[in-house]
């Protein structure tokens, strides 16, 4: 049993967000309802509806949060800090011990942050679905979980809303969640194999859509990186930057940097 196992393992619902929480902050998860008085929280179910007030709500703070031109920009850049910070944690457990965390919509809530991207994330109830016992059966668990259930229908959701295009929103939800493991301080050897599985027979056609190579930083650390092959719009925003995955730069540039040889 590795590390982390031994974490989650010791003390159920404190001790798995606990070991999760080490990982960095994008995998910290509070539990139950928010403190009483706290404002500005979303049920992650009520994103789904394309014409709703919650939608409307984390659109418009993204939109104006990054300076975008565009409603349909702010929705390609909020599909991929949303997936890379909403179920992150839920990808990487899964990496790690092939146990899938709820998160389900209905189980979820989150909280926008007025500046980019998304501040706090909860889960309702700790739950671990149905523990699979073979491979492909946790594979299809964390498939349909985190991509059927709750980032596919959010990105067609967005589609509707704003008419942005379904392969750019479909590339940030792969992003995301591919940067959910690159972020991690886990052997890359390991995420690479489980990032080759989520992808083998994925919904949406992620597969397609990037790549995961390792790079070596300065310091000798080895990890994952997602080279995207959609673009985001992000540099539309008033930030004016590319990401560092963008397809925009070529595929060498983008590895230099990630190696901090530029």
């Amino acid at each position: 049993m590795s590390a982390y196992e031994e974490g989650a393992a010791h003390g159920g619902a404190d001790g798995t967000l606990a070991a999760l929480a080490v990982h960095g902050p994008r995998y910290r998860l509070g539990l139950g309802a928010p403190p009483p008085g706290a404002s500005g929280w979303l049920a992650a179910d009520r994103l789904l509806d394309p014409h709703g007030p919650e939608l409307a709500r984390l659109l418009e703070t993204e939109h104006r949060g990054s300076g975008h031109r565009t409603a349909h920009a702010a929705a390609l850049t909020l599909i991929a800090v949303y997936a890379g910070r909403v179920t992150a944690a839920a990808v990487l457990h899964w990496a790690l011990t092939g146990r899938v965390l709820d998160v389900r919509p209905g189980n979820v809530l989150l909280r926008p942050d007025p500046g980019h991207g998304i501040a706090e994330v909860r889960l309702r109830t700790f739950r671990m679905l149905d523990a699979p016992e073979t491979d492909a059966e946790s594979v299809a668990t964390v498939q349909r979980t985190v991509l059927g259930r709750h980032l596919l229908p959010l990105a067609d959701a967005l589609r509707e809303r704003t008419r942005a295009g379904l392969r750019q929103l479909r590339g940030g939800v792969a992003h995301g969640c591919a940067t959910a493991l690159g972020a991690s301080r886990a052997a890359p050897e390991l995420l690479a194999r489980r990032w080759a599985g989520f992808l083998d027979g994925a919904p949406g056609g992620l597969a397609a859509l990037g790549d995961v190579p390792t790079v070596t930083r300065p310091d000798g650390t080895r990890r994952l990186v997602y080279l995207r092959r959609t673009c985001c719009l992000f540099y539309t925003s008033a930030e004016a930057v590319r990401c560092a995955s963008c397809c925009l730069t070529s595929r060498d540039d983008r590895i230099a940097a990630y190696e901090g040889r530029r």
